[in-house]
């Protein structure tokens, strides 16, 4: 009897002990899955055009004190500056924008021009008749707005959906800032090209030189 006891104790610590570590490794598993699931699920930063945080409440932090954040972009929220009919008609918006930069937006001929901070002398755009997403992006550094990011929709006939990424160097007083690079649409992960880009040369920029052209961007 005693003997047949303490097997019954021994079984049934073998089995507790098994069961514990299945319930060990389930948990493992499960957070491996879990993190698996959260790496393949993550999503890529919201891509221009399709707002996730129009107001800045939701910015998504990235390394080297670069982060990015939103703003909804329509001419109907700005003010026209000017207006000319006589050679060509065109118009000259100044937009609301974030941390007190205003955007400056110029249409002329069926082409868009983005000027972020202070406006500059250059008419920068795509060559095809084009119009203005509906989102623009900022890239912070240390939360002092650097670049602009946009999309440009070419609304030509025979573009098939063609878009263009713009990436704008925010200018100062007496620092205008200019055209960047420009990303087609279809590059891959063009919207992390541009934040790179927006990261890496915007700030040095020379103004004088040609922006970058990635794809069929012009």
């Amino acid at each position: 009897m005693t003997r047949t006891f303490a097997s019954v104790l021994m079984l049934s610590a073998a089995l507790a002990a098994c069961s514990s570590e299945e319930a060990a490794s389930s948990a493992d598993n499960a957070a491996d899955a879990t993190a698996n699931s959260e790496a393949v699920s993550a999503p890529d930063l919201a891509p221009v055009g399709s707002p996730r945080d129009l107001d800045g409440a939701r910015s998504e932090a990235t390394r080297g004190g670069y982060r990015s954040a939103y703003t909804a972009f329509s001419t109907d929220a700005c003010d026209v500056t000017r207006r000319e009919t006589e050679e060509g008609e065109g118009v000259w918006w100044r937009c609301p924008g974030r941390e007190g930069v205003p955007l400056f937006v110029t249409v002329g001929d069926g082409r868009y021009d983005v000027d972020a901070g202070v406006e500059n002398e250059q008419f920068q755009t795509v060559g095809a008749f084009n119009d203005l997403g509906d989102t623009v992006e900022w890239r912070l550094h240390e939360e002092k707005p650097v670049a602009v990011i946009f999309r440009y929709l070419d609304v030509t006939e025979e573009a098939g959906g063609r878009t263009v990424l713009a990436v704008e160097k925010v200018g100062r007083p007496g620092a205008p800032g200019c055209r960047v690079a420009q990303i087609s649409g279809d590059t891959p992960s063009a919207n992390r090209e541009a934040r790179r880009i927006a990261d890496t040369q915007a700030a040095d920029f020379d103004c004088a030189a040609e922006p970058e052209y990635i794809g069929n961007a012009r």
